[in-house]
């Protein structure tokens, strides 16, 4: 790699996604000595995007730069000269049950229920209650629609499982950006030259010394502090043992946090648009018994020549277990009953994202239990002001966002700088 690795850093950052990127930066920028530690063989984390399979950049994981007035990738993409493509008020393509367009007037009744529906869930929150979601719904015009929307392809949890005081108090994804490069790429400018070690498996970290000692499968590194950004799906699974054993407030923290599942299917064409607008989503009505397991889509991101098909939470956790074949087929299949033609024709090939089994995430972004608003607080806590959890699942308002991991990574950093600069001026 051309990079001379200090042999025991200040701090060793552990990933290399935004939050662990970020972190260093930080770093970087006070002159403290640190290391990333990267199990995957690539940076970024869940920001991936890749180009091989369909011949066009696919973000696999995040894909919009939500928040976009207040977000760092905002200016990286514009510094970079990245393409953000407006998707703040994208539009809206709905079917009926029978696959049938729907009516501009069933469409207007759509986005009332929505705001209906929003409102219900915040006001719950806003006044303190913290129940699942799916007990303050009201009883709307294709209010099953927006519940499959909300919980499993926007929180990749089910609507019960998520928190009304967390929704309350996340912020707004809007304005927002797409971006025809990836996500993934743009994040991974991010890098300046740090030191990364990749192909790297933390297996322990030991904290109970002045210092901290970091278990690699490639050996063992002592640093004066560690920032963690594993997800929470790595961190609830004990792949890492923590000496001594994490706090109870910790513990109670990863209770209350779970990891949710977006599956995206990316569907490729041959160029024809089978009649749909580019960057519209599209959505079709639901009976109640089928919130969950709907597949919506994308269509056309910021021109390229794919659909990407939705499927989120416990459905999604589901058809993980089978083949890439069976979650395409079913994607192709829901596409093709909104098409009203034989779209296989034009259809080339496509994939699902496999964030499920993919043992470095165990998941795709993490959602906190109805009942247990606060506890991202509790998980952000330095511990022995040695030792600091970061990434998306630690975030306030910001939590599932790219731009959250990253924020929190900067947080991370200078907390533990701090605590640094303090022992240098007592000793």
């Amino acid at each position: 790699m051309g990079i001379t690795l200090p042999n025991n850093p200040d701090i060793v950052i552990i990933g290399a996604g935004s939050s662990g990127l970020s972190a260093a930066r930080v770093l970087q920028e006070q002159g403290i000595s640190y290391i990333i530690l990267e199990a995957a063989d690539r940076i970024g984390g869940r920001a991936f995007t890749e180009s091989k399979v369909l011949g066009q950049p696919v973000d696999h994981g995040c894909s919009w730069i939500s928040g976009s007035d207040d977000n760092i990738f905002s200016d990286l993409g514009k510094m970079n000269n990245f393409t953000l493509v407006d998707h703040s008020n994208p539009k809206i393509e709905m079917f009926e049950q029978n696959g049938t367009k729907s009516t501009k007037a069933a469409l207007n009744k759509y986005y009332k229920s929505e705001v209906k529906i929003k409102e219900a869930i915040r006001e719950t929150g806003r006044s303190g209650l913290d129940i699942p979601a799916s007990k303050v719904i009201p009883k709307v015009p294709y209010g099953e629609c927006f519940q499959n929307w909300e919980g499993p392809l926007n929180y990749a949890v089910d609507i019960d499982q998520i928190s009304t005081a967390e929704y309350w108090h996340l912020k707004d994804t809007q304005p927002s950006f797409i971006v025809k490069e990836g996500l993934g790429n743009l994040v991974a400018t991010l890098n300046n030259n740090f030191p990364i070690v990749q192909n790297t498996t933390v297996h322990e970290i030991d904290y109970s010394g002045t210092g901290v000692e970091v278990v690699t499968s490639k050996g063992t590194i002592t640093a004066r502090g560690c920032i963690c950004t594993v997800s929470i799906g790595v961190l609830k699974s004990e792949k890492i043992k923590f000496f001594p054993t994490l706090s109870s407030n910790v513990q109670k923290a990863l209770d209350g946090i779970q990891m949710g599942l977006l599956i995206k299917i990316p569907l490729l064409f041959d160029g024809s648009r089978l009649g749909f607008t580019e960057n519209s989503f599209l959505q079709y009505d639901i009976e109640p018994e089928d919130i969950g397991s709907g597949c919506y889509f994308l269509a056309w991101p910021t021109g390229h020549d794919y659909i990407v098909g939705f499927i989120g939470g416990q459905f999604a956790w589901n058809l993980s277990k089978q083949g890439q074949n069976e979650i395409v087929e079913y994607a192709l299949s829901k596409l093709e009953s909104l098409s009203g033609g034989n779209i296989r024709k034009h259809f080339l090939k496509g994939f699902a994202t496999d964030w499920a089994n993919n043992p470095l995430t165990e998941g795709s972004y993490s959602a906190v239990k109805p009942g247990c608003y606060g506890v991202r607080k509790l998980l952000s806590e330095p511990i022995a002001e040695k030792l600091i959890f970061a990434g998306e699942a630690t975030t306030g308002n910001k939590a599932g966002l790219v731009n959250g991991a990253y924020e929190s990574g900067k947080m991370a950093a200078i907390r533990i700088a701090n605590f640094i600069k303090l022992k240098n001026k007592s000793h």
